[in-house]
């Protein structure tokens, strides 16, 4: 959902996502749902090829499996919740997708919980097919089924009113260097390079690259913004590339809803070496080439704009399940 800028707060956006979900969850008769699920796949509202390709991505297994013993049901994924999982939102997006079928299907999923790290779980590819947040990107894969999880963190994205020429020539960066050993890397080797503006701004320390909290709507006078995967993903990721300011990363090696694995150097964003040994040369390169990151920039923001339509977004996770549900004999 496109949000006013300066409104775009994650309190605020947290607050209003549990205010209208929670009650859902505990209070609306899920038959309805169920009800509606058959409308809801057979719209002819969509491109079906386009609609087709995200499915196959996200859901790369086309012959049958087996669920796990450990696999839920809907109930058992409510119980699962309320008394071991602390990832409400992971469960709340997951939990209004299932209500759409059968409460006797079961499902094998994996988010972070009393039990597990996130950091672990993004790096490890399930034994049995399951749902995540997050995988590694590669045909080794198949296992690592994705939905939209955790979307009220992940998925937000802005109108940026800043003309790319008007901002200034550096790469920006603010965050947690706990979260990845490359965060740290980066910031404690390449704070003091003129080109850059980045710091570390959690933990607290005294520290020559300690810098203070900087907020979205200041990192965007800035020409480039500096994209770090943190425990898997790069959060930053998803309103940068929304923004007028053109990001900069190493290439992608883990994905979530947001495809990540097809983004294209050069084209949506602009890579640098793992160890950010050529992220001076490349900024220093492309800012006197305006038309280029003019370029990149509209090719991010046609990207992201694949993930704002809310019930083509709806439909593709339930064709999804529907297909798991299939492929693991749960027919109706």
């Amino acid at each position: 959902m496109m949000q006013n800028l300066k409104s775009s707060n994650a309190k605020r956006r947290k607050f209003l996502y549990y205010l209208y979900y929670t009650p859902l969850v505990y209070f609306f008769p899920s038959f309805i749902k169920r009800f509606q699920l058959k409308n809801i796949i057979n719209t002819n509202e969509f491109d079906k090829e386009y609609i087709n390709s995200r499915v196959n991505y996200y859901l790369k297994k086309t012959t049958s499996f087996k669920i796990s013993e450990k696999s839920k049901n809907l109930s058992e994924l409510f119980w699962n919740q309320f008394f071991k999982n602390k990832q409400n939102s992971h469960f709340i997006d997951f939990y209004m997708l299932l209500i759409f079928f059968s409460k006797k299907k079961y499902v094998d999923f994996i988010y972070a919980s009393k039990e597990y790290l996130d950091s672990t779980i993004a790096k490890k590819i399930p034994n049995i097919p399951s749902f995540v947040k997050s995988r590694e990107i590669g045909s080794h894969n198949k296992n690592s089924i994705l939905l939209k999880l955790n979307q009220v963190k992940l998925f937000h994205f802005i109108e940026d009113n800043k003309n790319f020429k008007d901002k200034k020539d550096q790469g920006i960066w603010r965050g947690d260097i706990r979260n990845n050993s490359s965060r740290s890397y980066f910031v404690k080797n390449f704070y003091n390079v003129s080109c850059f503006d980045i710091g570390q701004s959690s933990p607290k320390e005294n520290v020559p690259w300690m810098k203070g909290f900087m907020s979205i709507y200041d990192q965007l006078n800035y020409k480039f913004i500096f994209c770090l995967e943190g425990k898997c993903i790069s959060t930053n990721l998803f309103w940068a590339m929304s923004s007028n300011s053109v990001c900069i990363m190493p290439k992608p090696k883990y994905e979530s809803w947001f495809m990540e694995g097809k983004l294209k150097d050069g084209v949506h964003y602009i890579e640098i070496k793992d160890d950010f040994s050529n992220a001076e040369e490349k900024i220093n390169y492309y800012k006197n080439r305006e038309s280029e990151c003019l370029e990149i920039i509209k090719n991010a923001n046609e990207f992201v704009n694949q993930f704002t339509n809310s019930r083509r977004e709806r439909l593709i996770q339930l064709l999804i399940l529907k297909r798991y549900f299939k492929l693991t004999g749960q027919n109706d």
